[in-house]
Formats: structure tokens, sequence, C-alpha cells
């Protein structure tokens, strides 16, 4: 059955948008638990060990919960025992947006969200989550994508995004189940025309929306921890995730069809509050900065082992996979072209910047 964590009410994006960042930070909150959160650098000396509270989406049963748990025990292996992590997977403590606000709030130490949720807080990751920016092939979309956040570019839009926000990206799990499918209850998905006026869930992020919108759907924005219940329960025909987790969190037995769209990946970020790290000593933070790189290449490496594994438990379960050919793939990429024009594309990835990131991700 269906593994899913809070099922609480529906709320509208606008709801939780980038005021949760502001009140948080006009509350006091966000100073007070600076400074008192479960590992307090400012007062260690370098012998001192600490203790790390993590929450995030990620089951360990999936890439990017496997790439969590590896960081976390090297980590402790090599501080030499000084670094230890609690880990909160599958969304049992907290998850996406609302693992974002207990960091903030100083509740977690460390937590994993995607650079799509993160669009609830700061547009500046927009990049990552547009329509075929990287190939959909999950051997090489993912290197690219790992590429583009380690370039200079890349590094720049992190520091935006470190001001802004005041989170920073540790490391990245840059495959996370692979590219975006579809899963629908009744409808059959092969060319962009079959989606029209489709109700699709999306995330809360505006980007999502935008994608929709361009393709003709009904896009209708739903937290995660509630995304089970509505289409289990018939609220929208459609779902757009990634293979494993369509099958992790059991909606290949509510859906009929899975159409292999691969319009867009969904990194999972290790995420640190700015003022949190910066407090920690250098040496350990060498040492997860260097583990966040091996991590990222775990990810990937066990998510392509696996994938063709999760596919089959799919059809097992009696839903059928459409993989595009060329010809509609094409389709679907040509209606994905107005999204780049949108002003608020434009805005925070202007051409001349998505010219540099998409050379960036340029594979030798």
């Amino acid at each position: 059955m269906p593994r899913i964590f809070n099922h609480g009410p529906f709320i509208k994006r606008e709801e939780v948008n980038v005021t949760i960042l502001k009140s948080i930070k006009k509350s006091g909150v966000f100073a007070a638990m600076a400074l008192a959160g479960t590992a307090l650098a400012s007062q260690a000396p370098q012998a001192q060990e600490f203790k790390f509270t993590y929450a995030g989406y990620p089951s360990p049963k999936i890439s990017s919960g496997k790439a969590v748990n590896f960081f976390a025990a090297e980590v402790e292996k090599r501080s030499n025992g000084r670094v230890k992590f609690k880990i909160h997977h599958s969304g049992s403590l907290y998850q996406e947006e609302k693992a974002l606000e207990a960091l903030l709030a100083g509740s977690i130490d460390f937590a994993a969200a995607g650079t799509s949720t993160v669009g609830v807080f700061t547009r500046h990751y927009d990049w990552v989550n547009l329509p075929y920016i990287v190939s959909g092939d999950i051997k090489t979309g993912p290197r690219q994508l790992l590429q583009m956040i380690n370039s200079d570019v890349g590094k720049e839009i992190q520091a935006k995004v470190e001001k802004e926000t005041g989170l920073k990206l540790v490391y990245i799990m840059p495959s996370n189940g692979g590219a975006r499918a579809i899963a629908t209850r009744k409808v059959r998905l092969v060319v962009p025309a079959d989606i029209k006026n489709v109700k699709q869930r999306v995330s809360l992020a505006p980007l999502d929306v935008i994608i929709n919108k361009a393709w003709g759907a009904n896009p209708t924005p739903i937290p995660w921890a509630d995304t089970f219940t509505g289409f289990s329960q018939g609220l929208f025909e459609g779902v757009q995730i990634p293979i494993p987790h369509i099958h992790n969190v059991g909606f290949d037995e509510v859906a009929k069809y899975i159409t292999m769209v691969n319009f867009q990946y969904l990194p999972q970020v290790m995420w640190v509050r700015v003022d949190f790290w910066n407090k920690l000593p250098a040496d350990i933070r060498k040492v997860m900065l260097e583990v966040g790189q091996e991590a990222a290449l775990y990810e990937m490496k066990v998510d392509q082992e696996a994938h063709q594994a999760f596919r089959d438990a799919i059809k097992k379960r009696g839903a059928e996979i459409i993989d595009l050919t060329p010809e509609q793939m094409a389709m679907w990429q040509k209606a994905s072209e107005s999204v780049y024009k949108s002003k608020a594309v434009a805005k925070y990835t202007p051409p001349a910047l998505l010219a540099r990131l998409r050379k960036a991700g340029m594979l030798k």
C-alpha cells in the first residue's frame, strides 16, 4: 500500500510562497535558533563532537535516500566519529517545503528537498527544472545537471540563493529517479494534444504551472504530502514524477498509464542554513563537501542500476509504460518552447544566463 505521511488539507500555492521565508526571519526565531541548534559550532573546539538531525522525503529504497545514508556514514567515518547524523527518511519527520521551513526555523540541521520545491522560496533554481534543458537519458541528463551545478555559473547562482534564502547547497542528488514521467488514471497520453484540459497535479513551484499551461493542461498545485490522497480519490487525473517514486509511493496501484515524457529532472538537494554552516569548523565543512561530491556520483550510479527493476515492478502491478518515439518526443519539446519565452522565466534565467548554463552542461 502507499506510503504517505501527512494527509493535511489542500492549500493554495500562494499560502506557502516566499512569505513563509519573510515571516520566519521577522519572527526572530530564525536568528535565535541559529545559535541554539543541535550542534553549536560557535562554542566548538576542533575536537568537539557534533550530532546533527536530518529530515527529508527520500526513501532509503531509492537512489536519493541511499545517497543520504552514504553521505552520513562517510562523513562520520572521515571525521573519526566526531560527526553523527540522526536520519529521518521518507517524510517521517518533515518533507519538502515543510522540511525547509523546519530547517530555517532551526528545528533540524540538514534537510533534503527538491529544486522544484525550493521554487517556493526562490526562483533562481528554476533553470534546473526547465523542460528539456538536459537530455532525458538517465545516463546523460543527470551528469549534465551535476556539471552545470558545479560550474562557475552554477556557483554564481548558488551565491544568489544563499543571499536570498539563507539556504546553502551542500550537494545535489541529480538523478533522483531519472526524468519525470506522467502517471494517469484513465487518459492515455502520447502527444501533447492528449493532455489538453486534463487536470494535472503540480508542485507548489510556479514553474510547474507555466510548463503545464504551455501544454494546454489544467495544472493544480498541491503539496507533495497530499498528492497520493488526491490521486487515489480522482481529484486530478495525472501526477508528474520519476519512475521509482511512482512505484515506491504506490501511484502505479492507481494509474493505468505511465508516459515517459522525460521533460524534467527533480534533483534532491542536501540543504543547510548558511549561518549554521559558517559556524562549523573548517575541517568538518571540507569533509562534507568532499563526501557530497562522491554522494552525487554514487546516487547517479545507484539510480541507473535500479531503473529497469522499477520499470518491471510497475508493469507487474498492471500499469502500461508508454515509451515515446523520437517524433512524439519532439512534439513535447516543441510544445514546451514557449516556457523559455515566459516573462517569469526570462527574469531569473535570461537568455545569456541560459546560454552559459547550457555551455557548462556540454559533456566531453
